[in-house]
């Protein structure tokens, strides 16, 4: 490890010994983002918030990890001081409207933003969530549990994603769509890991699936914008020729446990819910999945299902809302109404060969998106952003 790195990262991180997990997707998609770019031949620091019983320091393989702020109002002014102080060329920060502390930590980090506008690193941003401030309606605000009225809610969020545009010396979005509403941004994908994949038919007798029925998987945190109802929905209406996971724990940021009751009080004659996901179980659950079933409503975000599914080999049905956002083959199209689903669903079961469109059309959908690929395409937009000021001394020749 250099003594000064070439790229300081702010991000959620996951624990030590831990690639899938965190409070948010965004932990394991920046380690590895960070292991990427390591690979790649930079040297990468990460700066991420403190958490309870961790390390406040630690080398997870070819790169440092630092626990170098308080998650709150104060998050973004102490990671810019952290980023500053290790003299990195570039600092790189993961965003998310309340990854950071909520609201009230949305000042600060905007201030962060601007670090290369007034001293020596570049800023580059990646916005994990992008929304049309025209689809921020009473619904929207329901949906994802935001308490001030649509109005203030839809001016603020515009207001939040111009600064995002504007103030870095370079924003990313993951997907086309999502740079429509972020003008100037750049598309890289989110990336897809290089995994083990466990065989079928021992992972399935392990988890006690029925192997005369196709798995349906809905994975990720349980959260009311993810469109569950209506997968549990259609897997009630498909009666005998499906069964459906929910697999995972609640969201943090949606902490209602109601929800998840309800859900299981409705359907659990119907679906499996397995609570939290083990790291070491995740090959299982997506080797055993016949489909992983993506049925978000309204899309603001790339997704690390959606990537897992892919890295697992395990072909996808996406919400026609998903299939725009990330701009896949129209064959992964999925009906959004409950009888539609349940239709297509029974459509799978009854001739499993229509699965393969499915896996020829995903596998189509995961080209480009491998993570050494999406590392060296930030490399290459960190050099832009450097070389558009004058390079620092001493940045990597990697780089």
């Amino acid at each position: 490890m250099r003594s000064r790195p070439d790229v300081a990262l702010v991000s959620l991180y996951p624990a030590d010994g831990v690639r899938h997990g965190g409070r948010s997707g965004v932990a394991s998609y920046a380690a590895n983002l960070a292991h990427g770019l390591a690979d790649a031949g930079a040297s990468v620091h990460v700066l991420a918030p403190r958490a309870e019983g961790a390390r406040p320091h630690w080398v997870d393989g070819d790169v440092s990890v630092e626990r170098a702020f308080a998650r709150g109002p104060g998050a973004g002014p102490l990671a810019a001081v952290a980023a500053l102080r290790t003299g990195a060329p570039v600092v790189h920060v993961q965003f998310e409207l309340f990854l950071y502390g909520g609201a009230s930590a949305l000042p600060g980090l905007l201030a962060a933003l601007a670090l290369g506008r007034r001293s020596r690193p570049r800023t580059v941003v990646t916005a994990h969530q992008v929304v049309d401030p025209a689809s921020v309606d009473a619904g929207f605000v329901d949906l994802h549990g935001i308490r001030v009225p649509p109005a203030l809610a839809r001016n603020g969020l515009a207001a939040v994603q111009r600064a995002i545009g504007a103030l870095p010396d370079a924003a990313i979005v993951h997907e086309p769509l999502f740079a429509e509403h972020l003008p100037g941004a750049v598309v890289i994908p989110h990336g897809v890991e290089r995994v083990e994949r466990a065989d079928r038919v021992e992972s399935r007798a392990r988890l006690g699936l029925d192997p005369d029925r196709i798995v349906v998987l809905c994975f990720g945190f349980v959260a009311p914008y993810k469109g569950l109802e209506l997968a549990c929905e259609a897997a009630d209406l498909a009666v005998d020729a499906v069964q459906l996971v929910v697999a995972g724990g609640e969201h943090p940021r949606h902490p209602d446990t109601s929800y998840v009751s309800r859900l299981r009080s409705r359907y659990e004659r119907r679906v499996r819910f397995t609570g939290f996901v083990p790291e070491d179980d995740l090959p299982a659950w997506f080797a055993a999945a016949d489909v992983a079933l993506l049925p978000y409503p309204r899309p603001h975000a790339s997704s690390g299902a959606l990537a897992l599914a892919l890295a697992h080999g395990t072909p996808v049905l996406l919400s026609p809302a998903l299939v725009r956002a990330v701009d896949a083959p129209a064959a992964l199209a999925a009906p959004d109404d409950a009888e539609g689903l349940a239709e297509r669903l029974r459509l799978l079961a009854a001739e499993p060969s229509n699965l393969e469109l499915l896996r020829w059309a995903s596998g189509n959908l995961a080209k480009g998106r491998s993570w050494p690929e999406v590392a060296r395409r930030h490399l290459d937009l960190y050099r832009e952003v450097i070389d558009a000021r004058g390079a620092p001394a001493g940045f990597a020749s990697a780089v």
